[in-house]
């Protein structure tokens, strides 16, 4: 029970991986509003920055360079999702979500709630707990992609929103992924003389499989691209 706008990395006409049709690599499309375009866009920049001192951050906690992950997001995919969720009902079907248990796809995500609450994490006993908004503070999620490149030491932790407030809820997360062409694989220095927990993965390759899984209509699609290849 939701709905969103997504904005991606806004790109210039003239980019190569948008001229050459490649996935995640499209214009964004702007409503007709007074100033919203520049306002997103300019609140993205912030959340971008915000981002890279973030990486720098983790690259510190874990004894690497502070830009040792600089080359992966010399072009960061990014998406800024303003989301909304109408009120649920507190006897709600217990398997009616605002947004399902998952986790995030990539690197980072930074989130901006409102006060209505009804975001939860999964414990490692498989118990929700709530994270209920602090006031001028932003949630910090740890996405699929920076477990893969620390082996697990950074954990992608399962989260769900059911809204039960009683009223709209809404909340802005800022994705931070690199690169759609960076190879992932385990950090030096992390579990080494251990098989790593995961192989090297290509993030664009990963991430459209994750929304080809994930979203009912790219399985529509995909079955339509693939009847007028053969055709």
């Amino acid at each position: 029970l939701s709905e969103s706008l997504m904005v991606m990395h806004e790109l210039p006409p003239d980019e190569p991986g948008l001229l050459a049709g490649k996935p995640l690599q499209g214009p964004n499309q702007w409503p007709d509003l007074p100033g919203f375009r520049e306002t997103i866009l300019s609140y993205n920049d912030a959340l971008e920055g915000v981002a890279r001192r973030l990486a720098q951050a983790v690259a510190r906690g874990l004894g690497l360079p502070d830009d040792h992950f600089a080359p992966a997001f010399a072009r960061p995919t990014t998406w800024l999702r303003l989301l909304h969720y109408p009120p649920q009902p507190p006897d709600d079907d217990a398997a009616q979500f605002g947004s399902a248990p998952h986790t995030d796809y990539g690197f980072l995500t930074i989130l901006a709630q409102d006060d209505a609450g009804g975001l939860e994490v999964r414990g490692l006993d498989d118990t929700w707990i709530p994270a209920p908004p602090i006031e001028d503070a932003f949630v910090i999620n740890v996405g699929d992609i920076l477990m893969r490149w620390t082996d697990g030491r950074f954990a992608s932790t399962p989260h769900r929103v059911r809204n039960t407030s009683g009223r709209d809820r809404y909340s802005i997360p800022f994705f931070y992924d690199p690169g759609m062409e960076t190879m992932v694989e385990r950090l030096p220095g992390i579990n080494e003389g251990a098989t790593p927990r995961w192989p090297p993965v290509c993030f664009g390759d990963y991430v459209m499989e994750r929304l080809d899984r994930n979203y009912a209509y790219r399985k529509g699609l995909e079955a339509a691209q693939n009847k007028a290849g053969a055709a």
